[in-house]
């Protein structure tokens, strides 16, 4: 997986483990630890050719990667023929060697109650943590976005009331 130590990378990795999956996840020298401490099994080096970085890991290539930091095209060489590649924010690829894309807009599982309760029971578990980097006043929200925006936030910005 990319994007490993990324708020959605995180809840990728753990909710990977609670199916029981083997996670090669990509991570900078300074995340790697945290990408461990949310599930990845294996860790290769943010790289410029994130394929080959994957593939020096796994030269047969991953079953699927989910690719939360957007590489897209970059990464796809990672996938073993035939496996899949789950993207966010809508881009379809252009599949290759059999590679099924699976475009996934988080957006549109805002109004799926039972999979966000699914969610909320694994958060009581302990099974998922909730990972908040940090809370603001509501009259600091442009502070917050102004944080967001210059990246590297490990977990939530949560708002407060």
């Amino acid at each position: 997986m990319t994007g490993a130590a990324g708020a959605l990378g995180g809840y990728v990795m753990q909710l990977a483990k609670v199916e029981g999956l083997h996670v090669v996840a990509d991570a900078k020298p300074e995340d790697e630890e945290l990408a461990r401490a949310l599930g990845a099994d294996e860790v290769v080096p943010r790289a410029g050719d994130p394929a080959a970085a994957f593939r020096e890991a796994v030269p047969d290539g991953l079953d699927a990667v989910v690719d939360t930091a957007l590489l897209h095209e970059r990464v796809i060489g990672a996938v073993r023929d035939g496996g899949g590649l789950v993207t966010v924010r809508g881009w379809k690829g252009p599949g290759e060697r059999g590679i099924t894309v699976h475009p996934v807009m988080v957006a549109d599982y805002l109004r799926e109650r039972a999979k966000l309760a699914e969610l909320a029971a694994l958060v009581e578990q302990r099974r998922l943590t909730a990972r908040v980097a940090a809370t603001y006043p509501v009259e600091q929200v442009a502070e917050a976005h102004h944080r967001l925006e210059a990246g590297g936030v490990r977990g939530r910005l949560v708002l407060t009331f």
